[in-house]
């Protein structure tokens, strides 16, 4: 294998059936854990097709969460947060700020691909894993609201299912209409992302800084612009807390876990999805 193929399957066994464990970070504990964890494991960077070869990359999510009109999803996830599934779609995306004596628009600092990765992901007390799919950006609405699949989507999808390709995509389908109302944007979270991953792909851990909770945008499916944050409108709410995640097949090491005492980590059950969702109805409710 090529070393883009090694990084591949390692993403690959990191997105199966993991254990996953979430702490809070204060945030002036960043900086200290950040500079700690580059030291031990080496940062995590897509190379996939289309991927970004600028260095000094800053990476940025931008991750949409869907409901039904009635809350489903929301209200299943706070009756029991340990066994549930979650749909989700992720916006990536590179800021160099580096590059701003030459840029003429403030978009030049910016580096991402047109596409939505939308992930079913379940969690089964500490078990975790998702079913991952890429979608063009266009073709949501269709897919959630009629489980239109177009050639195209099922083209994106032949890298990591081959021939099941076109099944993948209706096994999501098929979640997204078991209720009897459409799924549909519910929230937005962009945050700043830090991600360190082992070669073996055994290990990962993310630390996402920065987080803040938007009102999906009117044009959201429309747009050709990638969802950063300046284009969002104003945040509903936030939080100063670095979340961390840490993903293994294996038992933790144990300079992890020493590292995660000498920052005072703190286990908590934080789901960006309830965080967000309970924001936004609050802020509607304080508005009117």
């Amino acid at each position: 294998m090529n070393p883009a193929q090694v990084a591949g399957e390692a993403d690959r066994r990191m997105t199966s059936e993991r254990d996953e464990a979430k702490y809070l970070i204060a945030p002036e504990t960043i900086k200290a854990f950040a500079a700690a964890m580059s030291q031990r494991l080496p940062h995590h960077r897509f190379t996939g097709e289309g991927a970004n070869k600028l260095p000094r990359p800053r990476h940025f999510v931008t991750t949409i969460y869907f409901d039904t009109r009635s809350r489903h999803q929301y209200r299943r996830a706070l009756k029991d947060s340990q066994h549930n599934l979650k749909m989700r779609a992720k916006e990536y995306y590179d800021l160099h700020p580096h590059l701003a004596e030459l840029a003429t628009d403030p978009l030049q600092l910016v580096r991402f691909q047109p596409v939505l990765w939308l992930e079913l992901k379940f969690r089964d007390g500490t078990k975790t894993g998702k079913r991952r799919i890429g979608i063009p950006k266009h073709d949501v609405p269709a897919f959630f609201g009629e489980g239109i699949i177009t050639s195209q989507m099922v083209d994106l999808q032949r890298p990591a299912y081959g021939a099941d390709s076109e099944l993948v995509l209706r096994e999501i389908a098929a979640y997204c209409g078991r209720y009897d109302e459409p799924m549909q944007a519910d929230c937005l979270v962009n945050y700043r992302r830090m991600p360190w991953q082992d070669d073996e792909g055994v290990l990962r851990v993310t630390l996402d800084v920065g987080l803040e909770f938007y009102l999906p945008p009117a044009d959201l499916w429309q747009r050709r612009q990638p969802l950063i944050r300046e284009t969002l409108g104003r945040a509903v709410r936030g939080t100063p807390c670095g979340v961390l995640e840490v993903k293994t097949r294996g038992a933790l090491p144990a300079w992890l876990t020493d590292l995660l005492v000498a920052v005072d980590a703190r286990p908590a059950a934080f789901s960006k999805f309830e965080e967000a969702s309970r924001a936004i109805r609050e802020g509607l409710c304080a508005d009117t």
